[in-house]
């Protein structure tokens, strides 16, 4: 079982990647908690909050597909080289601002702004460059171990954020943020691509961006598998922005309560990625994003209503776990379809569907909490998906993807 769950491993280059990338996602789960406490203490306001995540993920709805257009024509490792370095330069620079009292609300807003433009173009490279590390029977593998990469950081991150935070403060969160993205500049050094035997044509930008498209939506199993994570951001992982709401006015567990509520999250999408890593190639994809979009729906509809704290942190573990098998259940499924000249383009759609809903997302939740109070926003929210999750068991081509 285990060498079955982590066969990708054997790449002495995935190996590298995993652990470089890990130990930067451990970085950024950090700055992630402190940099909403603080934005939240700074503002007191859910809308504000929202507003946050809103700016971040901008961006991603207009420059997505152009950034997968563009991971496909390039080199992925030069390009992984200069967008982890720019988030580095805008982690320091936040600890600077912090650290000497200048921080405002308005230039965060500026750097969430600036990580957001430049994942555009790394996330959609950094998820197909996994098929350069692994060989392709190990592509499915891979995948879910990459993901795990980011999610077993998000167990350690929040809980580590959460103690920082309630020590010193939020400036060492951003300090180690920054100085994290170090190992996998290192690991991105060491390693060397394998040459891909497919060749991108030699089309226009705008024409090679179509033909992502037409690749996804001329396969109707594919096609609503996609529209499902596109629901799955709009309506259900905006839940995740109201996290510090929830452990401040819901169930008053201050600063360190919020980062054990990132890292239940963060428990339960391990297993979910373990999980999804175990069964590749038995059970069908499209099984697995079933069972996971009815599940999640309604552990998060129960998270918003829980009595106390420990019963959150027990449905966010199956909710983070239901989450991320839809996720990864879903980009397995394009990646392995796809030819490696339309791979970045396609990751970029699945990016794009997790990425491009989620700024109106983030505005929506804030300004629905605002007006009546946190529980009862995620509710409304999170039916949606509970809703889609029913229609997509209706749909033949989903329930027959393997």
């Amino acid at each position: 079982m285990v060498g079955t769950t982590f066969r990708a491993m054997r790449s002495p280059q995935f190996r590298r990647y995993w652990l470089g990338a890990f130990f930067s996602f451990v970085g950024s789960w950090i700055q992630n908690v402190a940099q909403s406490w603080l934005v939240y203490e700074l503002t007191r306001s859910e809308f504000l909050l929202g507003l946050v995540g809103f700016v971040q993920g901008l961006p991603m709805l207009f420059l997505a597909p152009i950034g997968g257009a563009i991971s496909d024509r390039w080199n992925r490792r030069t390009i992984l080289l200069i967008t982890q370095s720019l988030f580095a330069l805008s982690a320091l620079t936040l600890a600077l601002l912090t650290f000497t009292g200048w921080v405002r609300y308005e230039f965060i807003l500026g750097l969430v702004l600036l990580n957001g433009l430049v994942l555009s173009v790394d996330l959609p490279t950094r998820q197909s460059l996994v098929g350069h590390l692994v060989p392709r029977e190990d592509l499915g593998n891979g995948i879910a171990l990459n993901a795990a990469a980011f999610h077993t950081a998000r167990i350690l991150g929040p809980a580590i954020g959460g103690l920082l935070l309630e020590w010193f403060g939020p400036a060492p969160c951003f300090l180690i943020n920054g100085l994290s993205f170090s190992a996998i500049l290192l690991a991105l050094w060491t390693i060397r691509l394998q040459n891909s035997h497919e060749k991108p044509h030699a089309t226009r930008l705008w024409d090679s961006l179509r033909e992502g498209v037409q690749f996804v939506t001329g396969r109707r199993g594919l096609l609503m598998l996609w529209l499902n994570v596109m629901v799955l951001s709009a309506f259900g992982l905006s839940y995740l922005v109201l996290l510090p709401v929830f452990a401040d006015k819901v169930f008053g567990i201050g600063k360190a309560g919020l980062g054990q509520l990132y890292t239940a999250a963060g428990i339960g999408s391990l297993m979910g990625l373990l999980l999804v890593a175990r069964l590749s190639g038995e059970v069908p994809k499209g099984w697995l994003v079933l069972v996971a979009a009815n599940g999640f729906a309604w552990c998060v509809m129960g998270f918003a209503h829980a009595p106390n704290a420990w019963v959150a942190k027990g449905l966010l573990m199956l909710a983070g776990m239901f989450g991320v098998m839809q996720l990864v259940s879903t980009n397995t499924a394009l990646q392995t379809s796809a030819p490696d000249s339309l791979r970045g383009r396609v990751v970029a759609l699945h990016s794009w569907a997790i990425n491009g809903p989620a700024p109106f997302a983030s505005l929506l939740i804030g300004q629905l909490a605002q007006m009546w109070g946190a529980s009862l926003a995620v509710t409304v929210s999170v039916s949606v998906c509970a809703v889609f999750g029913l229609v997509l068991l209706t749909v033949r081509e989903v329930r027959a993807l393997e």
